[in-house]
């Protein structure tokens, strides 16, 4: 995976929406960033792959009502998962879509959280690498659930 591909940010997004101190707001998708969710054992997967690989990961978001993370990305048209993919869950959040975002990360106790916090360049990790690494994730997850048998 190519980290200087990471460059692209997320500086049209609402700075009171990071800074707010009373609970979640309410973003709308698809003009400065897109979300990737996937189902949580899968999103931490994917995770540590990217920080394997030494991509400079983005804005991450835990839902713990769901088990869902959703992984920041910069805004594009939707193109279809592979279906190995697919069957665990990921989802493209993009234009017409509402993200809630978690209060600011010192504030990390209720049902939404920041895994990966905005930080003050508003980087964001690339789609190609998200789907790079769930796809890499969802292969491992699968060799061990194999392996488990």
């Amino acid at each position: 995976m190519d980290a200087d591909a990471n460059r692209t940010t997320l500086a049209a997004l609402p700075q009171d929406a990071l800074r707010n101190p009373y609970a979640p707001r309410l973003v709308a998708a698809g003009e400065t960033f897109d979300v990737i969710e996937v189902e949580d054992r899968l999103g931490r997967a994917a995770l540590e792959t990217l920080h394997a690989h030494r991509v400079p990961v983005g804005p991450v978001i835990f839902d713990r009502r769901y088990r869902r993370i959703g992984f920041l990305v910069p805004p594009t048209a939707v193109m279809p998962m592979r279906p190995r993919e697919r069957r665990l869950g990921p989802r493209h959040h993009g234009r017409g879509a509402w993200i809630t975002f978690p209060p600011p990360p010192e504030q990390n106790d209720g049902p939404l959280v920041w895994l990966v916090p905005p930080t003050p360049d508003n980087r964001l990790t690339t789609l190609r690498h998200v789907r790079a690494a769930i796809a890499e994730a969802a292969r491992a997850l699968a060799e061990r659930q194999q392996q488990a048998i």
